[in-house]
């Protein structure tokens, strides 16, 4: 599965689009305004929003995302003796699979290591809960370690094994964020997939079960690497192994942090590679000001991950959101994604000193990509998850064309007169005369 979706209840965050949804039929627009509860699934996704951008797993799964669909779209777009191609399309018969010093295919064949197994099927309560770490063979000549998590579903004395990854070190971090102050207002999640990390905490390094911010922090650090997964056990088991660590928190996160880092790439780095490769979605001036708008957010984020590399700590210790100076500070540099709600209002909060200067400016255009994703991976049609959004855009455009071919046929909507985002991209990518082939 190529597509992700961090979701709490109804609500969810889609990592390397840009697109979070709060399934609560409410204005948006004003935090300070919501209830309590709104608050608190506002602001357990809004902590994805920040892990996607903010931390090397995040990026490094956008750069993977976009250079799958990049690939495809180049294969399909350079056969000019057929306009139909075969989906869905596997890398391994467009790429050259033998380059060694192709870096997006070898992080793409890793991928759902890094990430782990599933999280759509929850588990309420679980027991008899272990873990293993087992070799995984990359090649004839390489391995690579990953996390096996063993246990049992209560309610039906299930055994159950998922490999561990950087999924569930990002529900269980934002989960611990949301219950600091919203646990007496928000039910008790399923222990499978959001109580995961703590799980780990209790096997390997009890000292830290009562200490929400410190494992939040130790969450926070392994996303600072490829293998969330494996580094969050290591990171336990040197926690653990350590006679003596820094009793101030700050010093805490500084120490564990540079156990960990190694010979990962340099999150500075990586944000100018991977903000390279988000322009490159976007070649023509009607895109002007999408380009400024991530542009103007990773440049905001590059400062606050390399000055306050903690800075998500300090998001959660420094009080309730709505009260929070620094989270407002946050929120003013580097914005939200776009928010819908239950009634697919969109809405969204533009980092300061950010102001799109025409009427091109659609943060929903990422919606549109995923589309594309969907309609490269997918092995049949997939009606666009943009039709409702379409639908609610109407009231201010008329114009938008809502027909069957949101249903049946999204491609074919880069051949209308007025383009919604899905067709603009289509026929933006030289793609407007090609129509997949599923088989």
């Amino acid at each position: 599965m190529l597509e992700q979706k961090l979701s709490l209840g109804k609500c969810y965050y889609k990592p390397s689009f840009f697109n979070m949804k709060i399934d609560l039929p409410i204005d948006l627009m004003d935090l300070n305004n919501l209830e309590d509860g709104a608050m608190g699934l506002y602001f357990h996704e809004y902590i994805h929003y920040l892990q996607d951008i903010s931390t090397i797993y995040g990026l490094m799964n956008i750069s993977t995302i976009t250079y799958y669909i990049q690939a495809c779209a180049h294969y399909v777009q350079k056969d000019k003796t057929s306009f139909k191609f075969k989906a869905p399309i596997d890398l391994k018969d467009i790429v050259n699979t033998e380059d060694s010093n192709d870096k997006g295919l070898i992080n793409f064949k890793l991928r759902k290591t890094y990430i782990g197994s599933s999280i759509s099927t929850k588990y309420k309560y679980i027991a008899n809960f272990n873990y293993s770490i087992e070799e995984q063979k990359i090649n004839n000549t390489e391995k690579i370690e990953k996390v096996i998590i063993h246990f049992q579903d209560t309610s039906n004395n299930e055994k159950v094994s998922r490999e561990f990854g950087g999924t569930h070190v990002t529900e269980g971090m934002a989960y611990l964020c949301e219950q600091y102050h919203y646990s007496t207002i928000l039910p008790k999640a399923e222990d499978y997939p959001y109580g995961i990390v703590t799980k780990l905490v209790e096997n390997i390094a009890p000292e830290y079960n009562n200490e929400p911010l410190w494992i939040i922090a130790l969450c926070d650090i392994s996303l600072m690497t490829y293998h969330p997964g494996l580094s969050f056990i290591r990171l336990l088991e040197y926690v653990n192994s350590k006679n003596e660590l820094p009793n101030n928190l700050d010093d805490f996160y500084n120490e564990c942090l540079k156990y960990i880092k190694g010979n990962h790439v340099d999150f500075e780095i990586l944000l100018d590679k991977v903000l390279n490769e988000l322009q490159k979605n976007f070649k023509a001036d009607y895109y002007g000001d999408i380009i400024k708008w991530i542009e103007k957010v990773f440049q905001n984020i590059k400062i606050l991950r390399t000055q306050l590399p903690s800075f998500i700590i300090d998001l959660i210790r420094f009080g309730e959101p709505r009260n929070n100076v620094f989270f407002s500070q946050v929120m003013a540099r580097v914005g939200s994604p776009l928010v819908l709600n239950a009634d697919n209002e969109g809405t969204i909060s533009l980092p300061i000193n950010f102001n799109p200067t025409g009427i091109n400016f659609n943060p929903g255009i990422f919606m549109a990509i995923n589309q594309v994703l969907r309609i490269f991976y997918l092995n049949k049609p997939s009606p666009c998850q943009l039709k409702e959004y379409c639908l609610e855009s109407r009231k201010s455009d008329p114009n938008i064309n809502v027909d069957k071919n949101c249903d049946i046929a999204p491609w074919k909507k880069a051949n209308e007169k007025n383009l919604c985002p899905v067709g603009q991209i289509w026929h933006h990518w030289a793609l407007k005369d090609y129509s997949p082939n599923y088989y």
